[in-house]
Order: C-alpha cells, then sequence, then structure tokens
C-alpha cells in the first residue's frame, strides 16, 4: 500500500482514519473529494510497493504541531524517569496547556461560548440580519447588471456622444433624467436615485414583512455578569504557559504555510491560471474602513480649493453667530501679511501644516461637537485652518456640505464606479449637537439624500469617539446616559420609522465603531465603584472606562438591533479601535492588572463581531490573544499606509489652537507612542498564520496617497515590499468580501458565498457566522486557489482539535 509523500494528499490521507477530539466547537470539516492514494497501482515498481504507510509520532508531530516541547520553570516535575546525555531534563508533557489551574472545563471552549452568548443576545449574527436573506430583502438602487461598464452606460456618457454607438449599454430607461445639482466633472449611477422610489420599495417590503405586535424580548447579560467575564478572559490571556505556549502555535502556524507555499507553490499558480477571465484585478475588494473625513489626497484637495477659488471667489461660505460673513477670497486673506497675494496660493493650499492642526487639533475637538464657535478665540493661522476644514471638509455648515458631496462624488464615487470592483465602507463621524438643533441622525441623512451621495460601491459605518469629559465640560450632558442617549434616542423613537431619509442612512448602515485612542482623556487613578451606572455616572466629568464606553454602546445596540429585526430591518454589528499606547493602566477594576490596549481588545471578542480594527496592538503585544483571535476567526482589519502616519504622537495644545473648554487635559509625556515603520504592521505575519486579516485604506488624506484608487495602492505597495503571490492578494480580497457588512445579494455574486446551509464547504466567521459555498469551486469568483482554502480549513480544525484535547 502507497501514499504520495506530497504535503496536501499525505496529510489528507494521515487524517482520513483518525478519531477526532473536537467537541461541536470545531468547525465542520467536509470530506474531502480526492483519491485516498495519489498512485495507481498498476504503474506501480517492486520498490514502490515496499512502501508502507506508518503512523508514527513524527507524523503526529507534523501535522498537529505537538507535541511541542517548551521549557517551563520546574522542569523536574514533568522530566521522564531516566538519564539523558543532556544537562537539562526530557519534559514528558511540555506541549500541553496545563489546564489544570482552571477547575472548569477548556478555557478556550469557554471563551467561544462567552462570545457567542454575547453576539446572539444582540442579533449581531448574520442570520438574524435581513439583508443576507436573498429572497425577502430588497435592494435600491437596484444592482447593475453583471456585465455592467461605466464606459458602456449610455446614461453616464457625455451629451456629446456618439449616439449610434451601439456597443454602448442602456439601462433603466424608465428613470426619469438626473437631479441637477450641481455640475460634476463626471457622471455616476448615484445621480438617478430618487427618494420617492426608495420609500414606495420600502413601503413594499414592510407590507410583505409585517412587523410583529408584542414588544421585541431581549435576554443581556447584566454589566456585572459581563465585568465578572472579562475579568476571567483576562487571567486566561494573562496565564504565562498559555502565553508562551500560544506564542509556539503561533510561530508553528507560520512555519507551517511556509512549507506549504514550499510544496504547493506551482499547484496554486496553475490553479490561478486554469481560472478564466478572473485575476486579482477583477476579483472583488472591500475598504471597510474608509474615512470620510480624510477619503481625498492632498493634492485632489488643493486642486479642488484652488477651482473653487478661481471661479467663485466672492460666494459667501461661512456666517458667524453675530451674522459677519465670510467669502471665499476673504477667507484666504485671514492671517496673511498685506504683500502676500490672497489667490496666489496655487497648489499649496493644503499644506503640512494644515494637515497637521486638522488632524491633531480639529478631528478630536471642533469636528466632534460642531456647533462650538471658535471665532471668539481664534485668529490668524488656526482661524483660517478652522474656516477651511469647516467650508469644505463638513456636511454641516452654511453651504448644507455642497463641497463636501461635490469632493466625495468626484474624486471617490466615480473613481470607484469606472474601476467597479473596489468597493468602501465609509467611516463617518457621530457629531454630537445641541438638543435643541435636529440631531446628527437628521443632517447626515439629509445631506446624504439632498446631494445624492449615492452609489453601489458605498455603504457606512459610525464611528463613535469617547468624548463624554469634553461634552460635560462644555454643558452638553450631565452624566454618561445623556452622552448614549444622544446616539440612540433618535433610532429608537417610534417615528423613526416614518422618516424616510433616515430609514435610506440606516438600511445602508453596517457597522457602529467605539474608537479607543490615545487621544482620550485619561485621569490617572482608579474609580471607586467601576459598576456604575450611567445615569449615575458624573464623576466630575471623568471619562469612563473603556469597559463601560463598550458594554453599554453594545446594550444600546443590542435594543436597537432587536427592535429592527422585529419590524425586519437590518440590523447592525459592532466594532472598535485600540489604543496604540500600551502604558495606560486600565480602571476596569482592581482584582487585575492590565492595560487598556488588552482591555479594548477582550472586549472586542466579547461584544463585536464586525472585528476590531487595528492589527498592530492584537499582535505586538500579547500573543495569546492573537491565537485566540486566529481560533475564532474574528476579522482585523489592517491600514499599513495609514498607520505609518497616522497620528502624531500627541495633540498640539499650544494657547489659541484648542477651545478653551479642551486645554485643561489629562495627559503624560510619558504616553508618547514609537515611530512606526511600514514593516512594523504585521498584516502579512497574520495572513500566513491564517486570521482573518483585510486591507484598507485608512484616511487617504493623511497616508501620502498618489493614485485615484488608494485600496489598489495598499494592495500594490504590500505585494512590491513582500513580492506577494497572485492567491495571496486574492485571499485579501476574499477576506474583505466575507468579513463585510455588504448584503447576501451582493456576497453571493461576488464570492459565491450564502447564509442558507448547502452541501458545500463552508466558512465560519468570527465563530457565530457560517457562510456556505454556492457550488463546489468557487475559485471563478475570487481566485483563491482552492488548495490554499482546503489548508487554511483543514489547519484550523487540526488546531481546535489540539486545544481541545489537552483537557480531558
Amino acid at each position: 500500500m502507497v501514499v504520495s509523500l506530497l504535503l496536501d494528499e499525505y496529510e489528507s490521507g494521515l487524517l482520513s482514519g483518525q478519531s477526532s477530539k473536537a467537541s461541536s466547537h470545531i468547525p465542520i470539516r467536509d470530506d474531502e473529494k480526492c483519491p485516498k492514494y495519489a498512485v495507481n497501482s498498476k504503474s506501480l515498481s517492486l520498490d514502490d510497493i515496499d512502501s508502507l504507510p506508518l503512523w508514527t509520532e513524527f507524523d503526529d508531530q507534523m501535522i498537529y504541531g505537538s507535541p511541542m516541547y517548551l521549557e517551563f520553570g520546574d522542569e523536574s516535575e514533568h522530566a521522564l524517569g531516566h538519564s539523558s546525555h543532556a544537562d537539562k531534563p526530557v519534559p514528558c508533557d511540555a506541549s500541553r496547556f496545563h489546564l489544570e489551574t482552571f477547575r472548569e472545563k477548556n478555557p478556550f471552549d469557554k471563551l467561544a461560548d462567552l462570545r457567542i452568548k454575547y453576539i446572539l443576545a444582540s442579533s449581531q449574527d448574520a442570520g438574524s440580519n435581513p439583508k443576507n436573506q436573498l429572497d425577502k430583502w430588497f435592494l435600491y438602487p437596484k444592482p447593475l447588471p453583471k456585465y455592467w461598464k461605466y464606459s458602456k452606460d449610455r446614461r453616464l456618457q457625455d451629451d456629446d456622444g456618439d449616439d449610434d454607438d451601439t456597443s454602448s449599454y442602456e439601462f433603466f430607461k424608465e428613470e426619469s433624467p438626473r437631479t441637477q445639482h450641481y455640475h460634476h466633472r463626471n457622471r455616476y449611477t448615484g445621480q438617478f436615485f430618487q427618494l420617492s422610489r426608495y420609500k414606495e420599495e420600502f413601503d413594499n417590503y414592510r407590507t410583505r414583512n409585517c412587523p410583529k405586535t408584542e414588544a421585541p424580548m431581549i435576554d443581556l447579560p447584566r454589566f456585572e455578569e459581563f465585568h465578572n467575564d472579562l475579568q476571567f478572559v483576562v487571567s486566561v490571556v494573562q496565564n504565562d504557559q498559555l502565553t508562551r505556549l500560544s506564542m509556539r502555535r503561533l510561530r508553528y502556524l507560520k512555519d507551517k504555510f511556509e512549507l506549504f507555499q514550499d510544496l504547493n507553490a506551482k499547484a496554486e499558480k496553475l490553479q490561478n491560471k486554469l481560472v478564466p477571465y478572473r485575476d486579482f484585478y477583477n476579483s472583488r475588494k472591500v475598504d471597510c474602513d474608509f474615512n470620510l473625513s480624510g477619503c481625498i489626497s492632498q493634492r485632489q484637495l488643493s486642486e479642488f480649493i484652488w477651482d473653487k477659488l478661481n471661479t467663485e471667489p466672492n460666494r459667501v461660505v461661512y456666517k458667524t453667530a453675530q451674522g459677519e460673513e465670510f467669502t471665499l477670497r476673504q477667507l484666504f486673506e485671514i492671517g496673511r501679511s498685506d504683500d502676500d497675494e490672497p489667490i496666489a496660493v496655487g497648489l499649496k493650499i493644503v499644506d503640512d501644516q494644515f494637515l497637521e492642526w486638522y488632524r491633531d487639533v480639529y478631528l478630536i475637538t471642533l469636528h466632534l461637537i460642531p456647533d462650538l464657535d471658535p471665532i471668539e478665540y481664534l485668529h490668524g493661522q488656526p482661524l483660517r485652518f478652522y474656516l477651511l476644514a469647516k467650508t469644505f471638509l463638513e456636511f454641516d455648515n452654511y453651504l448644507e456640505g455642497e463641497y463636501l458631496a461635490q469632493i466625495f462624488i468626484d474624486y471617490v464615487i466615480t473613481n470607484l464606479e469606472k474601476s467597479k470592483y473596489q468597493t468602501v465602507q465609509v467611516s463617518v463621524d457621530f457629531q454630537f449637537q445641541s438638543g435643541d438643533k435636529p440631531s446628527f441622525w437628521e443632517k447626515f441623512s439629509h445631506w446624504l439624500v439632498k446631494w445624492n451621495v449615492v452609489s453601489n460601491n458605498v455603504r457606512w459605518n459610525l464611528r463613535i469617539q469617547r468624548v463624554y469629559s469634553r461634552l460635560y465640560r462644555c454643558n452638553k450632558v450631565k452624566n454618561f446616559q445623556d452622552y448614549l442617549d444622544m446616539i440612540f434616542e433618535p433610532l429608537m423613537a417610534p417615528e423613526s420609522l416614518e422618516n424616510v431619509e433616515l430609514q435610506y442612512l440606516l438600511s445602508n448602515l453596517l457597522n457602529f465603531d467605539v474608537v479607543v485612542s490615545h487621544a482620550d482623556d485619561f485621569i490617572w487613578r482608579v474609580f471607586p465603584n467601576v459598576l456604575t451606572k450611567p445615569k449615575d455616572w458624573e464623576a466630575k466629568g471623568d471619562n469612563p472606562t473603556v469597559t463601560h464606553y463598550m458594554y453599554y454602546i453594545y446594550a444600546h445596540l443590542a435594543m436597537l438591533n432587536a427592535m429592527r429585526y422585529e419590524n425586519s430591518l437590518n440590523t447592525f454589528t459592532m466594532r472598535n479601535y485600540s489604543s496604540v499606547l500600551d502604558n495606560r493602566t486600565s480602571q476596569a477594576g482592581t482584582t487585575v492588572n492590565f492595560n487598556d490596549q488588552i482591555e479594548s481588545i477582550v472586549c472586542n471578542m466579547l461584544l463585536c463581531n464586525g472585528g476590531l480594527l487595528q492589527a498592530e496592538p492584537l499582535w505586538n503585544y500579547q500573543s495569546t490573544l492573537s491565537y485566540i483571535f486566529y481560533l475564532l476567526q474574528i476579522p482585523v482589519v489592517a491600514t499599513p499606509l495609514s498607520s505609518v502616519s497616522d497620528i502624531s504622537p500627541m495633540p498640539q495644545q499650544e494657547i489659541g489652537l484648542l477651545p478653551p473648554e479642551f486645554r485643561h487635559r489629562h495627559f503624560s509625556e510619558i504616553t508618547k507612542s514609537k515611530q512606526k515603520t511600514y514593516r512594523g504592521n504585521p498584516f502579512l505575519e497574520m495572513l500566513n498564520v491564517g486570521m482573518k486579516v483585510s486591507l484598507s485604506s485608512g484616511s487617504v488624506l493623511f497616508n501620502s496617497s498618489y493614485t485615484l484608487d488608494p485600496i489598489i495602492e495598499e494592495y500594490s505597495v504590500a505585494a512590491s515590499i513582500y513580492l506577494l503571490e497572485a492567491a495571496d492578494l486574492c485571499e485579501l480580497a476574499r477576506n474583505s468580501v466575507i468579513c463585510s457588512g455588504y448584503e447576501g445579494f451582493y456576497k453571493r455574486h461576488w464570492s459565491g458565498l450564502r447564509i442558507d446551509r448547502t452541501h458545500f464547504p463552508s466558512e465560519t466567521i468570527g465563530h457565530i457566522d457560517s457562510w456556505y459555498d454556492t457550488e463546489q469551486n468557487t475559485s471563478e469568483r475570487h481566485n483563491v486557489p482552492f488548495i490554499r482554502r482546503s489548508f487554511r480549513k483543514d489547519t484550523l480544525y487540526q488546531e481546535w482539535s489540539f486545544v481541545l484535547g489537552q483537557q480531558s
């Protein structure tokens, strides 16, 4: 009996006769439809027949990475009872996790159960989202035809184009001509959007899916229970033996993948070549964290401002509360001497000095609380910077966001539609408005509809900043509950279902992102009672802990999801960032010492089904957490180019730059972050291990982007620096699709995935959502070799077998 010694066939043969030690948490492994033996017995020589498939301990060590010998503190208790020529005793059980310290069941098994408990309780799973039900959910604007191209859509051609061109396509003749809002450099599909058509589709959908009359029932774990679960997870993460073994397991997984590539590189290339009409360029890619506040490059913004300055210099663009008006020309005269030419600023309008002020001052203060009027205390250059940012980079201003709409449509939407295969999830910051003014939800949804900021290539995320202390100092909130109400109360109101503009926004909203940043206010002391309710949290304006923010936003999101699920409307998921600093002690409790970086990542693991939005803190500072994220297949978004120039070490605090309410901040010089490099971003190591990592361009304004396709630029730089193959790039692209929040219709069309069970292979994301292939081999849709996907699935299965076999 002879077996092939190729790693993939050899491994399959070894595994076929082995009994699994896995529990229900192990992803179900589909039977591989490959021959048991790779060699035809009729063509064997005598030497071949002498080969026997012997199962040895080395086979276990190669396939499962076990036994994996380590050095523990006291090896005498675990040594074999025989002499050795080596000075050190031979460990007999060094490959074990030594889980006898955990009296209950396997801690990794319990971690999986905890995550399932919190995600399902908040209806964040894909099965609870009607958008993934292909036969029920409605899509408007309608999806474009399969072979649609921007250049072939006659609606988008110039009026003086050649009407005799029979190769052009003409779609949706019944639609009325576009609304003439303003002049665009190029046309785009969203200009044909009609709110009345959306309302008609929305009403028909609600009629077909009558909402239930009873109140939604939710059973959320209380904050005290969550706090105890958090402490348990931290104790697992900080276990020394688990940390050392997790580090070794991650290294083993990375080395195993490198061995797989060495043995199967040619096979992967051959499978890529056999896929017709599909390569990396026409594989779908989703930019899952594209920031609206930095959606275009520095040069593009300068060109746009320069064009407006030349074509409409006398247009009024800002009006103070006292009625004083500023024209565009006057805006550039502020802070300049009489000898300067205000118009002769050329393409250096947006210089590095403005970018530093915009990033380190404006985005963390005035951008988040827009109704503060800084005209009284800003003078000279800071005032000009403020008026520039308010006029061109905000949707809530005197021009009702006209310039920002033009920028986003001309430089983002049009380029996305021309490329066709790039899509974005745009992240917009929640702005805290005063109670006597329209809410953020009303203003932003109206901005989308008024200027037709609509495209099949665009979806939205909401970023929530931890600014309770700043709102408290501005007398806009009295306690933490007021902060939460400003976000969720407009969405929970019964009349919100009748607001068509708001419902259009919510139907295209995917994630609630909690931003944990080093710029957040932080006070170096322990709170006496970490279980304080939001309505009782005043704390003289001190910022609540990361745990408070994460849990109570999670709890309110769970109630919102329950209400929307009962009305057959789409639900939302949570994501969060992690601070780049590792030296801020967590204020979540005194029983276990850890930093707020670990606190935010652990909260993500328990509460968020959308993934983690920063790769560096997860990989660089805690190997056990990285191993847990691999086992649970929790998505991770990496922004390599943006992370190099992410945020300067500390915000500026000079008088005249910050509003008076923000000048006294709880910062210390010891919280400065280290200088970052591109190779310091661990996304490639995460990909090699098998984590669900995807690339994002983040803030294009700050990452020195030089092309019209920033996400392609991310892939291109990565491929050039690390010499990535097509299989690697296509795997990153497929990860971005399966981990995105796009509707089930698009996931099926782009990657051959559906949430309904099929008899084809499946893939579990976040240990919650099982996505099934629509056919046996879906490589023609995404160009990821089947051999690569099989390796990933088998390796994860084997790793769970190893983990769950540690404690019997």
